[in-house]
């Protein structure tokens, strides 16, 4: 008698009616191995971009980042022993940039982002390390810090002076009619072979040629040994971007080594912050501190600007970012140099942009807020 093979019973197994099955042609097994394939070179590209974008967000590119930072309160961060000070209404702030060093995705991504400014390294450090630049802003902050706390005090009536080694260049704009022939670092000492000892010198030297005019320049070059040897460089001057008929260098410099005879101790703490570009600011805020009335108004302001021993205004970098940060902040004005007055008024908004040339200027906008020039006559 015949039956079906005995099998486990935990697994019966039910006759296929249809008979045994067919072999299976090799070619339809070819799919598989196909498809197998796809995934591995699909893994292995996977990897690699993975390992690109992880290379791409350390590896650093010769160009730095501008990108918006903040605006803080002045008048808090002075101190002054020898003079009266004042209770404070309002505020004058001063605007930062934060600058960082691109990596090849940050520089990838800063092209889709409006805020932010590429500038290649040079423009940024010249010759200096990254260190070596830290250092030089922070004795920029250092010396523009003194030069407001003189200027300030010129202003409110003191005897103040100043004595200096040089002009040195803290920055070239693109376009500039020094690009190519001063760097960052840069010290003019000389112009035309008259001797430039501080940095309104050279503005005076400047402005007394006319555009067009070739000037020589005494030039001595940063060196991280300290050295100090001059080399003549030519420049063709060229015209200012707010007054044709004005001479132009084209660079925001500082006094080196600047020493100033105060007859008040004044101190700002500036924490970390480097650079000269709050000049301004701290001039307006130490005016502030010892005046009984409000410079501002009792309206929060912003600024940003050089300042030069004479009480002039000198150009900054980074406008298009400072401005955003104001207008984020909430501030009601914010004064700039006036080379600089058409950038700003691109991101401004309804934030109110005025130009300044010097310090008498700020304090006649400041008037139109009820403090300024109001509280603290102008002196000839």
């Amino acid at each position: 008698m015949t039956g079906f093979p005995a099998v486990d019973t935990l697994e019966p197994i039910v006759p296929d009616a249809s008979g045994p099955e067919p072999p299976v042609d090799a070619t339809e097994r070819a799919p598989r191995r196909h498809l197998s394939r796809w995934w591995i070179a699909a893994g292995v590209v996977a990897v690699l971009l993975i390992a690109t974008g992880i290379a791409a967000a350390f590896v650093k590119v010769p160009y730095y980042l501008l990108s918006p930072g903040s605006v803080r309160q002045t008048e808090s961060l002075i101190d002054v022993q020898g003079a009266p000070t004042y209770p404070l209404e309002g505020e004058v702030g001063f605007t930062t940039v934060s600058v960082q060093r691109a990596t090849a995705l940050g520089w990838a991504f800063a092209h889709l982002d409006d805020s932010i400014t590429i500038v290649p390294s040079e423009q940024i450090l010249g010759k200096q390390s990254d260190d070596e630049n830290l250092q030089a802003n922070l004795q920029m902050m250092t010396d523009s810090k003194e030069t407001a706390s003189a200027v300030a005090l010129t202003h409110l009536g003191y005897d103040v002076t100043v004595t200096g080694s040089g002009a040195t260049v803290v920055e070239v704009p693109d376009g500039s009619p020094s690009t190519g022939i001063l760097i960052p670092g840069d010290t003019i000492v000389s112009l035309d072979g008259a001797p430039i000892t501080r940095s309104d010198e050279l503005v005076i030297a400047v402005t007394a040629h006319h555009p067009g005019d070739v000037v020589m320049l005494g030039v001595q070059p940063y060196e991280t040994d300290g050295t100090r040897t001059s080399q003549d460089r030519t420049v063709t001057l060229g015209a200012r971007p707010d007054d044709a008929a004005k001479a132009y260098l084209g660079v925001s410099s500082i006094t080196r080594d600047s020493h100033y005879d105060l007859p008040v101790q004044v101190t700002v703490d500036s924490g970390t912050v480097g650079g000269p570009s709050a000049g301004l600011a701290f001039t307006l805020g130490i005016m502030d501190v010892m005046t009984p009335g409000s410079i501002t108004g009792g309206h929060r302001i912003a600024t940003t600007g050089t300042i030069r021993p004479d009480g002039s205004v000198g150009e900054v970098g980074g406008v298009h970012q400072k401005t955003i940060a104001v207008r984020e902040s909430g501030a009601e004005l914010f004064l700039v140099p006036r080379s600089e007055y058409d950038e700003a008024e691109k991101y401004a908004g309804s934030l109110r942009i005025e130009p300044v040339d010097n310090v008498d200027d700020a304090l006649q906008v400041l008037a139109t807020l009820g403090g300024g020039s109001s509280v603290i006559p102008v002196i000839d």
